[in-house]
């Protein structure tokens, strides 16, 4: 949903370390791949010019992009996912998602239950659902368009009850694998917001595109600001922070230990 790397500059001139979490290029869709293979290399030379580390992570439209799946930041206070290994189906809208579904359950039916149970195994399954799709239509699932969904009522009512149901969701994933955390970062459903359950606060960053808005995340010695992103012929963050919670903030040095040993 964003064309070139341009589009994101004056994100990178911000930031000291950029993580993308999920989503970042549509690798395996035809008519998408070499534009979305040569606009990374852009964002990472971007990166270089700038001074600025990045770090990617895989969500289920790039799942090879990356071996990271997750970030545990801030003293494990921030946990960091794209979101779709919430749901069996991981996208539960999609029209391959019982394709998605049952190979997932291969591959963790060939898993132990230690393994099973720990996220390497989860995102490993995850990683492994997403490529079934992959391999049955050629591509890895065009994004849902606004169009498509008009046209499918049963589209609109899964991603209804997604959306209704996923916040729960993604605070039982955190109380069994991020016990810590005091606010989770995801993606993958598009529709921002911020929800509160308990003592964690889920924050979905939204979509560049529809529904949006597009939010982002700021980590910082402070604490944790989220601010809206709007476009004026580039994305760039709004100075209204929408929500902040100072106890996660990073110490000295806290932020390169908690990140991949290797920049992607």
């Amino acid at each position: 949903m964003v064309e070139t790397a341009e589009e994101v500059a004056p994100l990178v001139d911000a930031a000291s370390v950029l993580i993308i979490n999920g989503d970042c290029a549509e690798l395996h869709i035809d008519r998408w791949a070499d534009t979305a293979a040569r606009e990374l290399e852009a964002l990472r030379e971007r990166c270089r010019r700038a001074g600025t580390r990045l770090v990617l992570l895989s969500g289920n439209h790039d799942p090879q992009l990356s071996p990271d799946r997750h970030l545990m930041l801030a003293d494990d206070s921030v946990f960091v996912t794209h979101g779709d290994a919430i749901d069996p189906a991981l996208a539960p809208w999609s029209d391959s998602a019982a394709i998605i579904r049952r190979r997932r359950r291969e591959v963790e039916d060939g898993q132990r239950a230690d393994e099973r149970e720990s996220l390497p195994g989860i995102f490993h399954a995850c990683r492994e659902a997403a490529a079934a799709e992959w391999l049955a239509h050629g591509d890895l699932g065009k994004p849902t368009s606004i169009l498509e969904v008009m046209r499918k009522p049963r589209k609109i009512a899964a991603i209804t009850r997604f959306w209704i149901s996923n916040p729960k969701k993604v605070n039982a994933f955190a109380d069994r694998h991020a016990p810590r955390s005091r606010a989770v970062i995801v993606g993958h459903s598009h529709r921002a917001g911020i929800r509160r359950i308990g003592s964690r606060d889920i924050i979905n960053t939204g979509a560049f595109g529809v529904p949006g808005p597009a939010l982002g995340v700021v980590l910082d010695e402070r604490g944790l600001h989220v601010h809206r992103l709007l476009k004026r012929g580039s994305w760039k963050l709004t100075t209204t922070v929408v929500h902040h919670d100072p106890a996660c903030s990073l110490r000295a040095g806290g932020l390169e230990a908690s990140l991949p040993a290797i920049a992607h």
